[in-house]
């Protein structure tokens, strides 16, 4: 039998050695980075600057990704921001213990290290307590999250003036007025009634309206799951501002051959014909098919796709354009809502003037005298989108 003295100095011996394990998992440095898909200064931070973080601290620190296109990251990220006093928007961003908040490639790649190393000797202290994530005594107090109000007021900028912009901008298009007229002339011919021709028109606008989200929604969905997401949408916003500077010159070019002509057939960027005599095709067809209010939205969902030939020159560089922002999932969202939301509204206010009793030829007269402004404001907007998408290289 062992001696007393033997026992009990081993249970201390292994109740000491449960503790000290304990306390090094409590005692590991926590690193949050904040990241997004395809994002090259995220993946600078882990080609560059992981390799060192783990060859001189390795398995001191834990670390924990939070994707940036979730919409449970970004509350997080900005209750950081609040509580770090630190503004920065970079790209990439990582915090140390909750407490130090490191912005950018640059600031990460000089500052990381030496975050750590402060982090070790605060645990030294005597009077050393863990710090906690933001939210957390609230939470655990049963009060709610103060970073969802932040959320609200930091959730604008410059993003959303783009795409606010940009939509209705895109609602004024010459491609889309053209045809909403050509819509109301069949409704004319047609001699619809009062309540009919709002039925339709009001199908016909709705239908644009989702099927302009849904195309929206669909190419974020397509470049986000493409293999090498990041080298993919460097290519394309690349390849895309640089196409926006001939449509610049092009749109520059209609405005002041229309000023000096007014002929439209000597404007360049419009529905080609083909696809202009396959939306009027498609109207006097699909108009009357299956009741007023599902004729009027298929018409508008058939319209809406053939006619984003034209009226995509204005969509798709501000969808690039989000892309390049890396605006998470619920951002997205709010952002293609108002593109759209902006784009119909245009539509609606000429579809009303026509519902109204506004003659076809007055709409067509004023389509005509403002074309030369929209084609200006079209050569400014592709001309600052060239600006937006080429500007990181």
């Amino acid at each position: 039998m062992l001696p007393f003295k033997t026992i009990f100095f081993s249970v201390l011996l292994l109740t000491g050695s449960c503790c000290s394990a304990r306390a090094d998992i409590a005692d590991k440095v926590r690193l949050d980075l904040f990241f997004s898909p395809g994002c090259s200064e995220c993946e600078h931070v882990k080609r560059d600057v992981f390799p060192v973080l783990e060859a001189r601290f390795e398995g001191s620190y834990e670390l924990v990704a939070h994707d940036m296109t979730k919409s449970e990251t970004v509350p997080l990220l900005i209750a950081y921001q609040a509580r770090c006093n630190n503004t920065d928007n970079g790209r990439v961003s990582l915090v140390v213990d909750h407490t130090a908040f490191l912005s950018g490639y640059e600031m990460i790649a000089t500052g990381l290290l030496d975050r750590v190393n402060e982090a070790f000797e605060a645990r030294q202290r005597p009077q050393w307590v863990a710090p906690q994530p933001p939210g957390a005594g609230a939470a655990a107090a049963g009060g709610d999250d103060p970073s969802s109000a932040v959320v609200r007021q930091r959730a604008r900028g410059l993003t959303v003036y783009v795409v606010a912009a940009g939509g209705l901008l895109d609602g004024f298009n010459p491609c889309a007025i053209s045809t909403l007229i050509f819509f109301m002339s069949v409704l004319s011919v047609a001699k619809a009634t009062r309540r009919t021709r709002l039925l339709v028109g009001l199908s016909f606008i709705s239908a644009s309206f989702l099927v302009y989200i849904g195309l929206g929604l669909g190419f974020l969905y397509a470049f986000r799951q493409a293999p090498n997401f990041a080298a993919v949408k460097k290519g394309v916003e690349i390849a895309l501002g640089l196409c926006m500077i001939p449509l610049a010159f092009l749109s520059f070019r209609d405005a002041l051959r229309f000023r000096m002509s007014q002929r439209p057939s000597d404007v360049t960027l419009k529905i080609p014909e083909p696809i202009k005599a396959r939306i009027h095709s498609f109207m006097n067809t699909r108009l009357g098919a299956g009741g007023t209010v599902i004729g009027g939205f298929v018409t508008g969902a058939g319209v809406t796709i053939l006619e984003s030939v034209c009226t995509g020159q204005g969509y798709v560089p501000i969808l690039m354009y989000m892309l390049k922002q890396d605006c998470a999932d619920w951002v997205s969202w709010s952002l293609l809502l108002t593109y759209n939301m902006l784009f119909i509204l245009p539509l609606a206010v000429v579809f009303t003037c026509f519902h109204r009793g506004m003659q076809l030829k007055s709409l067509i007269d004023w389509s005509r005298r403002n074309l030369v402004v929209v084609k200006i404001l079209f050569g400014l907007f592709f001309t600052g989108m060239a600006f937006l998408l080429l500007a990181a290289f």
